[in-house]
């Protein structure tokens, strides 16, 4: 684990709200960023360690739109924001809940660890983890462990792109990382309150971070 410990849990937290942007503008859009998509696609397949570093790697410019959305978040009572802010932060927190949920299922969780281990071996013959196979794996993974949860997570959209084939399997496939990031949020100490009571000290470390990778 960091030293910076505040640092990594911001790190975690922008993830998880890359995962609720990306499901948004996928549902709305039928497509997003690929830089993002792909910095949290790859996150999925790195078990057995909670560095931020190994996870997300040393560029942060995959994290970006995560960034970029916290700090909106936590900055839209004073300017206002993106329109469909409210279901970003809804999912945001959803994905906490269905990763606590989750947590406290332990035969969904050997499923979860087992398909992983699988979707680590197909990438291998993969160029990219965003090919469709992969999409559909990953996909079918949130499906078949989160998706089996009592609570569920409603996206909502356009149902062009979302009775598109293809879409819904991305959407599912962020929402995996989202619940990935969830679970490093929480292991590194990270709790629903702090989003209220810590939010000066998280906005500082984003500003932090926007400037060290801006350099």
């Amino acid at each position: 684990m960091s030293q910076n410990v505040h640092r990594d849990k911001t790190l975690a937290l922008a993830a998880l709200f890359q995962s609720a942007v990306l499901a948004d503008a996928l549902a709305w859009r039928g497509h997003c960023d690929p830089v993002a998509q792909e910095a949290l696609l790859n996150s999925v397949l790195v078990l057995d360690t909670d560095e931020v570093s190994a996870i997300y790697g040393n560029n942060l410019r995959g994290l970006q739109a995560g960034l970029q959305a916290l700090e909106q978040t936590f900055l839209e009572p004073l300017r206002g924001g993106h329109p469909r802010q409210a279901d970003v932060v809804r999912y945001a927190l959803s994905l906490i809940q269905v990763e606590r949920h989750l947590s406290k299922a332990p035969e969904l969780l050997d499923t979860l660890r087992r398909r992983l281990e699988m979707a680590s071996e197909q990438r291998k013959h993969f160029d990219s983890i965003v090919s469709p196979a992969m999409l559909n794996n990953l996909g079918g993974i949130y499906v078949d462990t989160a998706g089996q949860l009592p609570f569920r997570i409603q996206v909502k959209g356009d149902p062009k792109h979302l009775k598109t084939t293809g879409t819904p399997e991305q959407v599912r496939a962020v929402l995996l990382a989202g619940v990935r990031a969830a679970w490093l949020w929480h292991r590194l100490g990270g709790r629903r309150w702090h989003l209220m009571f810590t939010r000066g000290q998280i906005l500082g470390e984003i500003r932090e971070i926007i400037r060290e990778s801006q350099a």
